[in-house]
């Protein structure tokens, strides 16, 4: 055997390991994470299907919510007549609002769409509504609260 091509040999092998570990890293990186929630006792036959797409460097957190099987908001607390996501980094700050959901009561799926959260591990909330832009979340949570992240 020539010099040459144990060198081949070696170089070949090194390539595959390296191959290997670039996979494996990337493997880990795993993208978006999804997972369902279920509703409240106000909304018992709802499910929630979050999507996190977590920045742990940036603290920032990519989310889309989608729900199913959601009744209409005035049938949730009378007066509502929107479903609000909210968010906080944990249980001592306040809920900041995040959106509302779009709402359709034909087929009674409430859509957010995908919106940056600035933590990489926060509580996420939705509740029925009167206003769009309400300061703070009403009693009348449908989804939540539950951890994100």
């Amino acid at each position: 055997m020539k010099y040459g091509d144990t060198g081949r040999r070696v170089g070949r092998r090194m390539g595959l390991a390296l191959g290997l570990l670039a996979s494996m890293a990337l493997a880990g990186c795993g993208g978006p994470s999804a997972r369902t929630v279920h509703g409240t006792q106000l909304a018992p036959g709802a499910d929630a299907q979050l999507t996190a797409d977590i920045d742990a460097d940036a603290a920032t957190t990519r989310l889309a919510v989608d729900v199913v099987h959601l009744a209409p908001p005035e049938r949730i607390a009378a007066g509502s007549k929107h479903f609000v996501a909210w968010q906080r980094p944990n249980s001592e700050t306040p809920w900041r609002r995040l959106g509302v959901l779009d709402y359709n009561p034909g087929s009674r799926n409430g859509k957010l769409a995908e919106t940056t959260v600035p933590y990489a591990n926060f509580e996420l909330l939705i509740t029925a509504e009167e206003q769009s832009s309400p300061h703070s979340p009403s009693s009348a949570a449908v989804i939540g609260p539950t951890s994100v992240g």
